[in-house]
């Protein structure tokens, strides 16, 4: 074979590796999604700036690579890359993304709630002592009445 044909062949696979690359970092985003919720707002933000970063890292690539030229087995093999990989690799690539973000969001929330330990134990004690005090006074009025009696 040529050494046309081999860079052809070569930027093929470099289109299904950039889809795949593409599909995970998509995965990654949803992952943080799920961990921290998101209004419809910011989720379109993120989709957007997804997007637009999508498009000038693979525009960037096919310049480098091809000079420029846009072929479709390149647009194929992107889609392609994106296919396969959303078949095999993404479900398990999503849940590990999932646990792995996941993890320091339930230690910054234990932190937070030892942290706030205190100010919860206070609280309880403040409404403790104020349901004390009512009922002393409960007392007190029940022994004027009886007095009265």
């Amino acid at each position: 074979m040529s050494t046309y044909i081999h860079h052809e062949i070569l930027l093929l696979v470099q289109a299904l590796l950039t889809g795949a690359v593409l599909l995970l970092c998509y995965d990654i985003l949803k992952a943080l999604r799920r961990v921290i919720p998101h209004s419809p707002g910011v989720v379109s933000t993120e989709d957007l700036l997804y997007w637009l970063g999508c498009t000038f890292f693979v525009f960037t690539r096919i310049y480098r690579t091809n000079q420029g030229i846009l072929r479709l087995f390149i647009f194929l093999g992107l889609l392609a890359g994106a296919v396969i990989c959303h078949y095999t690799v993404s479900p398990f690539f999503e849940k590990i993304c999932e646990y792995i973000i996941k993890m320091p969001v339930i230690i910054i929330k234990k932190v937070i709630k030892w942290l706030l330990f205190p100010v919860r134990r206070c609280k309880i004690l403040m409404e403790k002592c104020a349901k004390k005090e009512r009922l002393s006074n409960w007392e007190v009025l029940r022994k004027k009445r009886r007095k009265r009696e």
